[in-house]
């Protein structure tokens, strides 16, 4: 079995943390996406991979290599304008037999693989999942082990099942995807409602395993719980350090005293914690440095930020503008890019984005989402 890993977008929505990495190298769990999507399928046998990048593709690659690190033997394939998953699939070269595809900005386990490598009959075959919000994603209606239709980000989903991107094709499904894209065609669902339509059947099979998605920053929280709640955390202690299950600390992290470190938080690697701060289910990427007496709550943090004393950021209610409108959050924490500098005493109100090494001054309150660059004095 060969697996093409779709891994060419950008992940705008993400900003600021896809600013400086596409959305494959997003880092859940202390690993990148993309990384995850090729440990899953090496873990079913699965080991002659092509993988399509295109946005900031020497991250990828250099990430990757020639996947032997993993078990795995990569090539690689280069999109060159974004136009789709279909465009994406079309570049790779002709698989020799059956195939999966899957997203390498999607988060998957061994068990979603194996979902699919299970699925009946030769035909197309795709993974659904239920999702809070279907209205972001494909919805799938189903209508005995069969899909009924695939509407994209409908308005009032007819259903709670939704595509996952991780699909099972035989190999003359390859140069039916190329003929789709010659005569217009862009996404691979685009072209499996077309054969549904036609009275075609493409089976739909119903994920064992993990599957989840980070569309905006917020996501990135919830992405985390889902490799908590499935065994991604490990055990974890430290003098002076109160832990509260399920929690992921990465490698050389050090802690002040008196360090409180709520359920569903995730550190990274090289991160200090100052004594008495409290960080409530955030998430703090490499090398981030949170000064004493800080209070976080559901915030993400990116890579090299810095906190000052006395930093606190809260979590509540927000509304975020997004180009598809006003993105209505319940809890939101602040979201910090990379190399931020926050210093002592400032405040960030539920939901704001500070960008990638914007500066705010001490003492000040920033309720406005703030660019990259941007300065609070």
């Amino acid at each position: 079995m060969h697996a093409i890993i779709l891994a060419a977008g950008e992940g705008s929505r993400l900003r600021p943390f896809t600013a400086d990495k596409p959305k494959p190298m997003i880092r859940v769990g202390n690993k990148p996406l993309v990384q995850h999507a090729l440990e899953a399928l090496v873990a079913n046998g699965v080991r002659d991979v092509t993988v399509v990048l295109g946005y900031q593709r020497a991250k990828v690659q250099s990430h990757l290599g020639d996947g032997q690190r993993w078990g795995a033997r990569i090539r690689y394939a280069f999109q060159d304008v974004l136009s789709g998953t279909a465009s994406a699939l079309a570049l790779a070269p002709p698989p020799p037999g059956p195939f999966l595809v899957l997203g390498g900005d999607n988060l998957v386990d061994a068990a979603a693989i194996k979902s699919i490598l299970g699925a009946p009959g030769s035909g197309p075959a795709l993974v659904v999942d239920r999702a809070a919000d279907p209205r972001r994603y494909g919805v799938v209606t189903l209508r005995n082990g069969q899909v009924g239709a695939i509407d994209e980000k409908p308005r009032d989903p007819a259903s709670e099942w939704v595509n996952t991107g991780l699909y099972r094709f035989p190999a003359a499904f390859h140069g039916e995807v190329q003929r789709a894209v010659a005569q217009g065609a862009t996404g691979i669902p685009e072209i499996l409602q077309a054969r549904v339509a036609g009275g075609e059947p493409v089976a739909a099979v119903r994920n064992e395993g993990l599957w989840a998605d980070a569309v905006y920053p917020w996501d990135l929280l919830r992405i985390h719980q889902a490799i908590l709640r499935h065994g991604g955390a490990r055990s974890f202690e430290a003098k002076g350090v109160s832990a509260e299950a399920p929690i992921l600390v990465g490698d050389d992290v050090t802690f002040g005293p008196n360090v409180v470190l709520g359920a569903g938080t995730c550190i990274g690697d090289n991160v200090h914690v100052g004594a008495n701060s409290v960080l409530e289910g955030c998430v703090l990427y490499d090398d981030v440095q949170v000064g004493p007496l800080c209070y976080l709550s559901n915030a993400v943090v990116g890579e090299g930020a810095r906190l000052g004393p006395r930093v606190t950021a809260l979590s509540g209610p927000a509304s975020h503008r997004t180009p598809e409108g006003w993105l209505d959050l319940d809890e939101a924490g602040a979201i910090l890019g990379g190399d931020a500098r926050v210093d002592g005493g400032a405040t960030l109100a539920p939901g704001v984005v500070v960008g990638n090494r914007a500066r705010i001054a001490a003492g000040r309150f920033v309720n406005e989402s703030l660019p990259d660059d941007a300065r609070v004095v």
